[in-house]
């Protein structure tokens, strides 16, 4: 019998404890995300990209963006067969910014699609057909000079 101490523990393990670990926000972060223009990028189930601007994006809490999808096209369908998205938020003035990865989640009804709904409205935007919910897992900084260097 073999005992591996000091080894790295096996895949599974290593998966299972990152997705317990979700990144959370920082007071900086969030306060980007309410006063800049997020974009976010999707693949499709063959890898083909898309990117595309997300003015409904806002945080939910310290480990979740959401945002309303309104038009129904390439993110959502990318988002229907690959749920792994980046989404980057940058403040050209300040030359900084932060790139969030996560896997969403398209919802239709329930709490967090009601809670999502109403923030919306009280933005003055049309009820949403779908709302997208974001699981942060991993954060960079994309200010110059930090090479994508992960943060969260």
């Amino acid at each position: 019998m073999h005992r591996h101490v000091g080894l790295t523990p096996p895949k599974a393990a290593r998966k299972e404890r990152k997705e317990d670990m979700m990144a959370k926000l920082t007071k900086e972060m969030k306060a980007m995300f309410e006063q800049q223009l997020s974009v976010i990028a999707t693949t499709s189930k063959d890898g083909t990209p898309n990117i595309g601007p997300k003015g409904s994006m806002y945080v939910f809490d310290d480990e979740t963006l959401a945002y309303s999808e309104g038009t129904g096209e390439k993110t959502l369908k990318n988002l229907q067969q690959n749920p792994k998205v980046a989404v980057m938020v940058v403040d050209r003035e300040k030359t900084d910014g932060y790139q969030v990865k996560g896997t969403a989640e398209l919802l239709s009804s329930g709490n967090f699609f009601e809670q999502v709904a109403k923030k919306q409205e009280e933005r003055k935007r049309p009820r949403p057909k779908s709302v997208v919910k974001i699981g942060i897992e991993e954060i960079y900084s994309v200010k110059p000079g930090m090479t994508a260097k992960r943060i969260a």
